[in-house]
């Protein structure tokens, strides 16, 4: 599964260097804070796509990071719950075993 994700992600290289060399006219940007002039398209694309994939990955890490700290909580919670059964079921026990006593 490794090699195939390899290779598509050298298929996909591969294919964005080709896009990019294709696309080498000139263009002006206008930001609200700045202007460019000249710039070239290939390099526009190429940087809205980092940008976008270096988003994409900040919000996947949050994404992670937040069900890991949920998925602890949980954990945590399970645990004192399944405290709580044990000993519960030791007083019901512990319980019987002196009604049996005094019975005698």
């Amino acid at each position: 599964m490794k090699l195939v994700k390899t290779f598509f992600i050298i298929i996909m290289i591969l294919f964005m260097v080709y896009f990019l060399s294709m696309n080498n006219s000139k263009a002006d940007i206008d930001l609200l804070f700045k202007k460019f002039s000249n710039v070239s398209i290939s390099m526009i694309i190429f940087t809205v796509l980092s940008i976008g994939i270096f988003l994409g990955y900040l919000l996947a890490v949050f994404s992670v990071l937040s069900s890991k700290a949920k998925n602890r909580t949980l954990q945590n919670k399970i645990k004192s719950l399944s405290d709580e059964l044990n000993d519960l079921r030791n007083v019901a026990v512990e319980e019987s075993i002196f009604e049996k006593d005094v019975m005698n």
